[in-house]
Formats: structure tokens, C-alpha cells, sequence
């Protein structure tokens, strides 16, 4: 296990779960009730849920996140998102996207706040969306952590993947 990768992957982690729990719990009132952590060894692969995004950070850190909820948080994040808006069916899937990509875009924001050292900017892909339950492989020397979250709505899973590459 390479000790950059995983300096720079716990480093990482430790930020976004930070900067997750605090929105969830504050912004979405969606409360935490366990998390689980787990690191992969090399012949590991990363099993998805429902709905996944994934981003890059570049500049000092270089890492992949990916956020990987059930279809059950994702409908309850709608509903806090959009509250009040008339969705119609042939908008569900859009809405959903775009609710839990704008989700992650504030959480990875602010997780930025804390890991910008001496006025290193760290900067950040636009989200990809992976739908349905899929797989991604992880290359050999890479380094990740899995820290799966129950909430009082449902699951999700947060991956942490340095260097920032992946297989699909």
C-alpha cells in the first residue's frame, strides 16, 4: 500500500465525512445513526447503489470521491430539495440526479475549507452520475476506504480512491 495514497485518502476522508455529517445533520436535518469503515485490499471491487456520483480532486491531493445512495435517501433528499414543486414523472430522473449531485457539490465544498493548506487551491471535477447498482474495479496500487452511513432514511456509501483512477 502505497503511504502517499493513503495519507492522501485518509486525509481526504476525513474532511468529507466531517463536512457530510455537519450538512446532513444542520442543512438536511437528516440524522446519522451508525457508520461503518472499511479499506479495500487490491483484488477488491466497489459494489454501487442506486444512484452514484463521482468527482475528482486535483491540486495537491488527487483522489476520486464517490457518493453512492439508495433509492430511499435519494427520494427523501428530493423531497427537502424540491419541496413544494410539482415534479412530473417524466422529470423524476433528472431531479433526482441533479438533487444528490448539488448535495455532493456542497459537501465536497466545504470539505475544501479544511483541506486547502497555504493557499494550495484544490479544485473539483463536475460530477459524473452512475445509475443502477454496478461495479467499479480498483487498479492495484491504488488505496480506498468505504464508509458506509445508516441515516433514519436510508443508506449510503462514501469512497475514497487515490491515485484518482478507475475502472468500470
Amino acid at each position: 500500500m502505497n503511504n502517499q495514497n493513503k495519507e492522501v485518502v485518509i486525509r481526504i476522508s476525513d474532511a468529507v465525512i466531517s463536512a457530510t455529517t455537519a450538512h446532513f445533520r444542520d442543512a438536511l436535518k437528516i440524522n446519522f445513526l451508525s457508520t461503518q469503515q472499511a479499506c479495500g485490499k487490491a483484488s477488491d471491487i466497489i459494489k454501487l447503489r442506486d444512484l452514484t456520483t463521482i468527482i475528482g480532486f486535483s491540486g495537491p491531493l488527487n483522489a476520486l470521491v464517490a457518493f453512492s445512495f439508495d433509492i430511499s435517501l435519494v427520494n427523501t433528499l428530493l423531497e427537502i430539495e424540491t419541496a413544494g414543486l410539482d415534479i412530473s414523472d417524466d422529470e423524476l430522473v433528472f431531479f433526482r440526479q441533479d438533487v444528490i449531485a448539488e448535495t455532493i457539490n456542497i459537501v465536497l465544498g466545504h470539505s475544501t475549507k479544511s483541506l486547502a493548506k497555504s493557499g494550495e487551491a484544490i479544485c473539483l471535477s463536475p460530477p459524473m452520475m452512475v445509475e443502477a447498482n454496478g461495479i467499479l474495479r480498483r487498479p492495484k496500487d491504488a488505496v480506498f476506504i468505504r464508509v458506509s452511513i445508516t441515516t433514519d432514511t436510508g443508506i449510503f456509501d462514501v469512497f475514497f480512491i487515490s491515485p484518482a483512477y478507475i475502472e468500470g
